[in-house]
């Protein structure tokens, strides 16, 4: 399980008790926010729930942090996220929502870090305003079970706005089919733009990795199952100019290195925590029964044409 702790942006002064609930967002920290929405979503956070302090400034960050990662739940506001709230509250609050695997927490310091060092057993954690904690779990989040994967810092927003605005994404996909001529596919999950539809195991290469190697990785990831390259297949490109819902930036090239693969092994399973959410093998027949993705489509001709 995994849980993001997201302090609210940078705020107006302080002025007192009385007025503290009614605090909003400066300018300068909407700024940032925004500008923290490329990054956002090329780290591919995809709670599946965000709940927020009932308090102005913490409402509209989380109000941002929706709008600008694509996410189509909305906020969901709870008392118990106010000042002053510890482990004990945010936990009650998280149980309202037994079925969510990543839950964001958007709320108030110190509470948000002390959170966090119970959790993971750090002695420290700074969170600044608009500043994001990342912490997994083996399993259900406990006092020092958890392990601090990742901290965001808002100096980086700024930065990394403008390399954002334009990618460049090379993946690889393989083309497998069993005994039965059937194909494997895995289905695509929030907040992939095209969540439902069914497509190729694989995804983006790793920094320094091959390509032939990572496309047997995702397939284990995406599927369970272990597999052995017989030939490189295809080569494909495609870009997409302008911003759309949940992309990774507003200017998106996809190269899609693709592979038949032999499968050796493993277990078919459904991945975790991932892009996808479910792997099957289809037949033709029952492929016209499904969305599909148009890189399945080019998989069926590769098949066609060996």
């Amino acid at each position: 399980m995994i849980l993001y702790f997201l302090r609210h942006g940078d705020a107006g002064p302080y002025r007192g008790a009385e007025d503290d609930a009614a605090r909003e967002l400066t300018a300068a920290g909407i700024d940032a926010l925004g500008a923290a929405a490329p990054l956002w979503r090329a780290l591919n956070l995809r709670p599946d729930v965000v709940l927020a302090s009932p308090l102005t400034r913490a409402r509209h960050t989380a109000e941002l942090f929706v709008a600008g990662t694509g996410m189509t739940n909305p906020t969901v506001v709870d008392e118990r996220l106010s000042p002053g709230a510890g482990w004990g509250d945010l936990a009650r609050a998280m149980a309202a929502h037994p079925d969510a695997r990543r839950v964001m927490f958007v709320g108030h310091e110190p509470d948000l870090s002390k959170a966090a060092c119970l959790l993971t057993g750090a002695a420290s954690v700074r969170l600044r305003p608009g500043g994001i904690a990342c912490v997994e779990f083996p399993g259900i989040p406990e006092p020092g079970a958890g392990e601090l994967a990742w901290l965001l810092d808002p100096d980086l927003y700024g930065a990394a706005a403008p390399s954002a605005s334009r990618l460049t994404r090379v993946a690889g996909y393989a083309v497998c089919v069993d005994e039965s001529d059937r194909i494997l596919l895995a289905r695509l999950t929030y907040p992939e733009i095209k969540a439902g539809h069914w497509t190729l195991p694989g995804g983006g290469i790793d920094f320094g990795e091959a390509p032939s190697d990572a496309v047997l990785r995702e397939l284990t990831e995406e599927t369970g199952l272990t597999g052995e390259v017989i030939s490189l297949a295809h080569v494909a490109s495609w870009v997409r100019r302008g911003p759309v819902s949940g992309g990774l930036a507003d200017d998106f090239q996809a190269i899609q290195v693709i592979y038949r693969v032999r499968i050796a092994g493993g277990t078919l399973r459904d991945e975790l925590e991932g892009s996808t959410d479910a792997a099957a093998w289809f037949t033709r027949a029952e492929l016209a029964e499904v969305p599909v993705v148009e890189l399945v489509e080019l998989g069926l001709r590769i098949l066609d044409e060996s």
